[in-house]
């Protein structure tokens, strides 16, 4: 009762002295706040010196450009670049249970190793099982056109959950909720021109997605690059890093075989079909267009600039390309009647002739799934093999063909 008389008849005082009060307070909280844990001050001096470090670029990368990873004190972050190389996502990587206090500006924070995984596409499919880590799959969107063994037995067994499509149906966000994942994997949209209304559903749902831009990348090699992407992710970057250099290395090997071709020696060909009223033709810069030229062929619109596609009036291709020696990726024709019953002017042309027509669709399955853009973007060097096999078949001997097939 005595504390409690002193304690009134002091805040009575006070109420009656402002300025008393004011130099109590300010005195009172000052002192407070100068008794920081441990803890708290060495977060604090974390916190101020990532403003002034310079961090260490923590991955090295040969060929892919769309990607970087840096260390700091407490904690990791991995970047992922636009179409103009400009920052588009940034995450936060640590380990442990207790996300680090920090300044620093990123999109998503994820625990690593990531232990629950959903993948929106089958481009993923392969890395995630190179590294061992199929096991940690618990969700996969449009999971009827995946390919790899591993996964379809997981799905099959009812480990790895379907979780919509983004062929129409639309993709299952309570499903996703549910599976409560670490990270989904998915891709920009807006680069095979759709709209980003899922992801946007996906940020409002709170679900840590992860954008992958391997897509962007002008060369076959640096897509299979991206491995290292899914080796920081899943800690396993000396693994990734492994295969890497493997696959490099074949690819560079398939290389050298046409590499003092002469070039009268060098055949012409071209890509796709037309669609709708016009003809997507890959850039100069393109993955494809690298497999081309790799392999010791004339691609006859590789004056395009950038990467990806350009559409061209179907009138302007024609002309040229009926004299091309090849002609690849001919839409999804089964045969050569359909081909020339699509339009009665490819008669005349050289590769219809000549039955010179290549489609990458000998590892497709019946639910339209493709092998060639699952397994292919890990390895190149498979694709590069076919290229040659097809356009300078005495030096690649006694070996079929993996992903391409002659159109009959």
């Amino acid at each position: 009762m005595k504390t409690n008389s002193l304690s009134s008849s002091f805040l009575s005082f006070l109420s009656k002295s402002p300025l008393v009060a004011s130099i109590f307070f300010l005195f009172f909280f000052s002192c407070s706040s100068d008794k920081m844990t441990d803890k708290e001050k060495e977060d604090e001096s974390s916190i101020e010196w990532e403003s002034t470090q310079i961090p260490t670029d923590s991955v090295s990368l040969v060929h892919a450009t769309q990607f970087r990873s840096y260390v700091y004190p407490n904690f990791r972050t991995l970047e992922v670049y636009d179409k103009n190389k400009n920052l588009q996502q940034r995450y936060l990587l640590y380990k442990g249970e207790t996300k680090p206090k920090t300044n620093f500006e990123y999109d998503v924070a994820l625990q690593i190793p990531l232990k629950r995984i959903v993948s929106r596409s089958t481009k993923y499919a392969t890395f995630i099982s190179l590294l061992e880590n199929v096991d940690n799959l618990v969700g996969f969107v449009g999971s009827q056109y995946v390919s790899d063994e591993q996964i379809r037995k997981g799905l099959d067994a009812g480990k790895i959950k379907e979780v919509g499509n983004d062929d129409g149906s639309g993709v299952n966000f309570e499903g996703l909720l549910s599976l409560e994942p670490d990270a989904i994997f998915t891709y920009d949209a807006s680069l095979y021109g759709g709209t980003s209304d899922t992801q946007q559903k996906m940020k409002e749902l709170g679900l840590p997605m992860i954008i992958c831009n391997e897509t962007l990348e002008s060369s076959p090699l640096a897509q299979a690059e991206w491995i290292k992407f899914f080796g920081i992710l899943f800690e396993k970057e000396e693994k990734a890093t492994e295969i890497f250099n493997q696959v490099k290395s074949n690819y560079d090997s398939l290389k050298n075989l046409t590499g003092n071709l002469k070039e009268t020696q060098k055949p012409t060909l071209f890509f796709n079909a037309w669609y709708n009223e016009t003809w997507f033709m890959p850039n100069g810069d393109s993955y494809v267009a690298q497999f081309a030229k790799d392999a010791g062929a004339i691609y006859l619109w590789n004056d395009l600039e950038g990467t990806g596609a350009s559409p061209l009036a179907i009138e302007s291709v024609y002309e040229k390309a009926q004299q091309a020696d090849y002609w690849f990726h001919a839409s999804d024709w089964k045969n050569m009647n359909q081909l020339i019953s699509s339009d009665r002017r490819f008669v005349s042309f050289k590769s219809v002739k000549n039955k010179k027509i290549f489609n990458h669709n000998k590892r497709q399955l019946k639910s339209g799934g493709n092998d060639y853009f699952e397994s292919g973007v890990a390895f190149p060097n498979k694709i590069l093999e076919d290229f040659i096999k097809i356009l300078h078949p005495e030096l690649i001997k006694n070996k079929e063909l993996y992903f391409y097939e002659n159109l009959k």
